[in-house]
């Protein structure tokens, strides 16, 4: 079967344990930035699907970070563009706002991102620098992403129940 070559020395020092506490950690930043400051809730879906391609560039990262130059700038802007795009088709377009509440709704993705990096950094710097070993962040994964399913299920029983 055909692959692509990806050369193990691309790759770079994002490990998956990074991934997954960003992903649970970030999901609340989402949620209060499409609920209170933009004041436009977003239907669960959106929220997941926003939360899934911004944890997606950890595949970049992974993977090509310390690939040739041009592989990885490519790679990474090219991402950034489908995320930009993505994150206006799932949650910015259609919505009857101002161009200002558009621009303050788009900026929202260069927000989130960084807040995942700054809690994927913050776990990296857990096993790196502090000595915990990259099986409490998994663990705390493995209780925050249940933890979120029981908070959103929570909200939306609510919702429905003041229908």
């Amino acid at each position: 079967m055909w692959m692509p070559p990806l050369e193990d020395s691309w790759k770079g020092p994002v490990e998956f344990y990074e991934l997954l506490f960003g992903f649970w950690t970030s999901y609340p930043f989402l949620v209060f930035w499409w609920t209170r400051v933009l004041r436009a809730p977003l239907a669960e879906w959106r929220y997941l699907m926003l939360a899934f391609f911004g944890a997606a560039a950890y595949w970049v990262n992974h993977y090509f970070l310390k690939a040739p130059s041009p592989v990885w700038l490519v790679l990474i802007n090219l991402y950034t563009v489908f995320f930009l795009t993505t994150w206006w088709l799932v949650g910015v377009r259609g919505q009857a706002r101002s161009l200002g509440w558009k621009l303050l709704a788009q900026s929202g993705a260069i927000a989130y991102g960084v807040v995942y990096i700054l809690f994927e950094q913050l776990a990296r710097k857990g096993v790196t620098q502090w000595g915990m070993h990259e099986f409490c962040w998994m663990a705390l994964g493995f209780v925050g992403i249940p933890a979120l399913i029981w908070w959103r299920g929570r909200a939306a029983a609510r919702a429905d129940a003041s229908r």
